[in-house]
């Protein structure tokens, strides 16, 4: 049975640079140790995004 996790959260418009890099795997590094960058290939976008948050969002 498949199952999805959907979270809706305000942000404001300083904290979008850091979730787009958190969201796309762009950050060098993370705090949580158990990431296994060599699995980094297996994560795929359904529709990734053209621009950064903040240009997609036209805010």
């Amino acid at each position: 049975m498949s199952y999805a996790i959907i979270r809706n959260t305000k942000y404001t418009r300083e904290n979008l640079k850091g979730i787009f890099r958190h969201n796309e795997r762009r950050n060098k590094n993370y705090s949580n140790d158990n990431i296994d960058k060599e699995k980094s290939y297996f994560n795929y976008s359904i529709k990734s995004p053209q621009y950064s948050y903040e240009k997609e969002l036209n805010i």
